[in-house]
């Protein structure tokens, strides 16, 4: 759901370059039954890794992958898709210090598990066993100019090469060749290439570019942690990375420069001011609320427009919700009537902690209102806040002191997300 030119996002993901991140955000932005999960009802797209390049070599993939556009709103995918994609798509994807990438790549597959590759190619599951049992050169010195070579080899000059030729870049093994359509792929194919080391501004600047609430933090997800002694590795193979990475660190580059030239300005200026100005009058108007029990209620299942949320538990079914965090502010903007008295309504499912619910505090469009809880039955509480407008729209913050994990880990309850008041519906009722 978006305003202006564009009707649909693709994202393409690169590996190890922070994307994960993204992706349960992304979602929100689309109904729960148009995300991909939902989507693809369980079917694999993109098979084995190695074929995951040119999203499928015959004309049945190929359809398949121009249907999964009209399936879902939101597409984050490894799959090199660019060519596939309709008119009026925003295209853009991430890009990070190559070295640091292919570090993190090889620490990613240490961290797995045989369980975790059970499903996998055998190739990729003897890169899992290697990594973690051969030091870093020894390992680089079997896989990357073998069968791990389009991972370790200059990923990123393959990977955007690949938006364009497809799985034929697996046929190439000298990166040289694929260099100057890399660059011409990163000139012209995506609406805006990020940089990992510039995740915030970077996902400021995609918020400005397609007219979304200004980005806040989100959670981060699948991070991989460095294994000890890396150090030591990484100064032992540098000669060996620096080949690996050379053409990627030229690509690298001009995306860092790129980025300066034309979405540095947009991703530090935009604001929550030039959102509701141009942008959230157009799209909250394309949200439709249900009548429910003499109220307006506007399901999580729907885009949500705001921020300082986790991404939907519980995504396809009849129980979907949402936590607030890892902030300890969460923003929701809210489509009304103008200049009615009226109470805005939020169904809260629960708290991680019982004191949450009296820390909170309520502002309307930046001014703390005073709020109270009724009985609704099936829930812990309904928010209730007074309010009156002069737009059609307003900006709701809630704010609690802290956002909290819960259990203790390694107990089968743990969640290491920080959160804080978990709800499915929001909207309003006349005063």
């Amino acid at each position: 759901m978006l305003t202006g030119e564009y009707r649909r996002i693709y994202y393409y993901h690169l590996k190890k370059c922070g994307g994960s991140t993204l992706n349960q955000w992304l979602d929100t932005m689309t109904d729960d039954e148009r995300t991909q999960s939902s989507a693809l009802l369980g079917m694999s797209f993109s098979g084995p890794e190695l074929s995951s390049w040119g999203g499928g070599g015959t004309s049945y993939d190929a359809s398949i992958t121009r249907a999964w556009f009209h399936w879902t709103d939101v597409i984050h995918s490894h799959g090199a898709l660019r060519q596939y994609v309709p008119d009026k798509t925003f295209c853009f994807t991430i890009l990070r210090d190559p070295v640091r990438r292919l570090v993190s790549q090889i620490s990613d597959w240490q961290r797995l598990t045989p369980a975790d590759t059970m499903d996998h190619p055998p190739e990729t599951r003897e890169y899992v066993e290697d990594s973690r049992r051969m030091a870093l050169p020894a390992f680089l010195e079997k896989h990357a100019e073998g069968g791990g070579r389009l991972y370790l080899d200059n990923y990123l000059t393959r990977s955007l090469a690949a938006g364009r030729m497809g799985g034929l870049v697996e046929d190439v093994a000298d990166p040289e060749r694929l260099c100057e359509i890399a660059l011409q792929s990163l000139e012209n194919d995506y609406h805006l290439v990020g940089l990992t080391e510039q995740l915030d501004l970077s996902r400021n600047a995609f918020c400005g570019m397609v007219g979304l609430v200004p980005g806040a933090k989100i959670p981060t997800i699948n991070m991989t942690r460095k294994s000890d002694g890396s150090g030591s590795d990484i100064r032992g193979a540098r000669e060996m990375l620096k080949r690996l990475t050379r053409v990627d660190r030229i690509v690298y580059d001009r995306a860092c420069q790129l980025f300066e030239q034309r979405h540095r300005k947009t991703a530090e200026q935009y604001d929550t001011a030039e959102f509701e100005a141009l942008h959230a009058g157009g799209l909250l108007h394309q949200l439709r609320g249900i009548h429910r029990a003499g109220a307006t209620s506007y399901s999580v299942r729907l885009p949500l427009i705001g921020s300082g949320f986790h991404g939907r538990d519980g995504a396809g079914m009849a129980s979907c919700a949402v936590w607030t965090g890892p902030e300890t502010r969460t923003t929701l903007y809210i489509p009304i009537p103008a200049n009615m008295s009226l109470s805005l309504l939020v169904w809260i499912r629960g708290y991680v902690d019982g004191r949450q619910r009296e820390q909170l505090r309520v502002r309307v469009d930046g001014k703390s209102v005073a709020h109270h809880f009724a009985v609704a039955e099936g829930y812990a509480d309904l928010l209730v806040i007074p309010t009156r407008s002069s737009r059609d729209f307003v900006r709701l913050e809630l704010e609690i002191d802290e956002a909290l994990e819960s259990g203790e880990p390694g107990e089968e309850q743990y969640d290491s997300r920080e959160r804080g008041i978990a709800f499915d519906s929001y909207g309003w009722c006349p005063a």
